[in-house]
């Protein structure tokens, strides 16, 4: 019994570390103007996760298209990778959060109504 809380607390430590990855990956500026965007179109709480992983995968087409427009090569991430879906769950997990902080605050800030309108 032991071993199987230790495994689960392994499993908690590692999901609260890809958050925080996650979270520090949303929290620049172009995170955050993707997260305000969202949480702007978020139309209830049931929307967070779909939300959340539009905005993830949105981030990461950014991040592909930004170095083109600056005049660079197109570079395709490596999707066949852990690396690459580990770090796409982690920036899910960050928005997420932050999503859910900014339409808190837009429930706050506009009431119910709006908040929750479907």
């Amino acid at each position: 019994m032991e071993g199987l809380l230790d495994q689960i607390g392994q499993l908690l430590m590692g999901i609260f570390a890809l958050a925080e990855g996650g979270f520090d990956g949303v929290n620049q500026v172009l995170g955050l103007i993707i997260a305000v965007i969202a949480a702007v179109l978020m139309a209830s709480w049931g929307r967070l996760f779909p939300t959340a992983l539009a905005a993830a995968l949105i981030h990461v087409i950014i991040t592909v298209v930004r170095p083109v427009l600056d005049g660079g090569a197109f570079a395709l991430p490596d999707l066949l990778s852990g690396g690459f879906w580990l770090a796409l769950f982690a920036l899910f997990l960050g928005y997420s959060i932050v999503i859910a902080v900014f339409f808190f605050l837009k429930s706050l800030v506009f009431g119910r109504r709006h908040a929750h309108a479907h």
